[in-house]
């Protein structure tokens, strides 16, 4: 009787472990089990929320997004056949200032019209065009002032971001997007940032957003390789497409406003053709360009610019990269032992290569 009620009483303190005759060992597994479905409808749907985040962020910027319609002008620029298509633009003034890619203007129409969100169709001014990075800035008046979307700092890009390019082409009531990630922060030759995003001419002149709908820059066609009006344009829909950042667009508005802007060269060539490892050291300044007045000769090696340190070719690109003509810049070179310090102002870029000098020129490389 003992061992039997002894038996009686395991039992009892076994029964906790037990559902409906699965054993303690089982049971928690198939507790486990049973939670999933409960777990699975508490976990939220990131792809869904990815979705909605970027709507979101076009929702954000869309206000600022206008629709530009040319009209007259070349059938071809080079080898490049123009279509009468619209094209996008971003406003950057509440006045009625607004910014685009120059190659959607390479054509040269006779009319320009900005469609504005509501439906408002405006004829536009082409004030004037950035040629170093390729913007142009167009003038519309409007009925009162129009949204002007937020700037992204430059300093808060991080390579891997998403972003979402935008333009308004397809339907003039809604933006078009297209999704994808920030690659780097300063190519061709500091002036952009790059992006995978799949982006066509249409979408030129349009905004490239963050996640919370801020510009980070413009859209345009750019090369490193060529300064040329149609560099870059090959690349469209390719995973390569550059943005001007907006920091700067906003920061050189002034001066747009007054007319173009040109790049800005000191006139010399290099004896090394290797821009990237290629000393800057002069083979020839050329003339009535601004290192010739200053008293720079063949032979002085480019140490400094502006402050920056120099040490290949690829600096002084770089560096004068960040710079319109008109500008001054401080430049430092080495003469034998000799340290020298000059003031130039940046003379306009060329649109076509100077011609080459006699004596040592035929070393000569890497004109700037």
């Amino acid at each position: 009787m003992t061992s039997c009620s002894t038996n009686i009483g395991s039992q009892k303190r076994l029964a906790p472990f037990a559902v409906h005759g699965v054993s303690r060992h089982l049971a928690p597994l198939l507790i486990s089990v049973l939670a999933i479905p409960a777990l699975a409808a508490d976990k939220p749907d990131l792809e869904l929320l990815e979705q909605q985040a970027f709507r979101a962020a076009v929702d954000r910027v869309a206000p600022s997004v206008v629709r530009i319609e040319t009209v007259g002008g070349r059938e071809r620029v080079g080898k490049v056949l123009f279509g009468a298509g619209p094209t996008t633009g971003l406003v950057v003034d509440e006045k009625g200032y607004i910014v685009s890619s120059a190659f959607n203007f390479l054509h040269r129409p006779t009319s320009i019209l900005v469609r504005l969100p509501g439906g408002l169709l405006k004829p536009a001014e082409l004030v004037a065009t950035d040629h170093n990075r390729m913007l142009v800035l167009l003038k519309i008046e409007p009925e009162g002032p129009l949204p002007v979307p937020e700037i992204a700092p430059h300093h808060e890009m991080r390579v891997g971001q998403w972003v979402i390019a935008v333009g308004r082409t397809f339907e003039a009531d809604k933006p078009n997007m297209a999704v994808g990630i920030l690659s780097a922060t300063r190519r061709v030759w500091g002036t952009a940032i790059q992006t995978d995003v799949a982006v066509s001419p249409n979408n030129y002149g349009g905004p490239l957003v963050d996640i919370r709908g801020r510009v980070l820059g413009v859209l345009v066609p750019l090369s490193p390789h060529s300064a040329d009006e149609l560099a870059g344009h090959q690349w469209y829909d390719s995973g390569i497409a550059f943005a001007i950042p907006a920091e700067h667009i906003l920061k050189t508005l002034p001066r747009l406003r007054k007319g173009d802007l040109h790049g800005g060269v000191i006139g010399v060539a290099f004896k090394d053709k290797n821009l990237s490892i290629g000393e800057p050291v002069i083979a020839a300044c050329l003339p009535d360009l601004p290192a010739a007045k200053s008293g720079l000769k063949p032979g002085d090696r480019i140490v400094e610019l502006d402050g920056h340190r120099i040490a290949r070719i690829a600096d002084v690109k770089q560096q004068l990269h960040q710079h319109y003509a008109g500008d001054r810049v401080r430049i430092v070179v080495l003469r034998g032992d000799k340290r020298i310090e000059r003031q130039v102002q940046l003379a306009p870029r060329p649109k076509t290569k100077p011609k080459k000098v006699k004596a040592k020129k035929r070393e000569a490389k890497g004109e700037e």
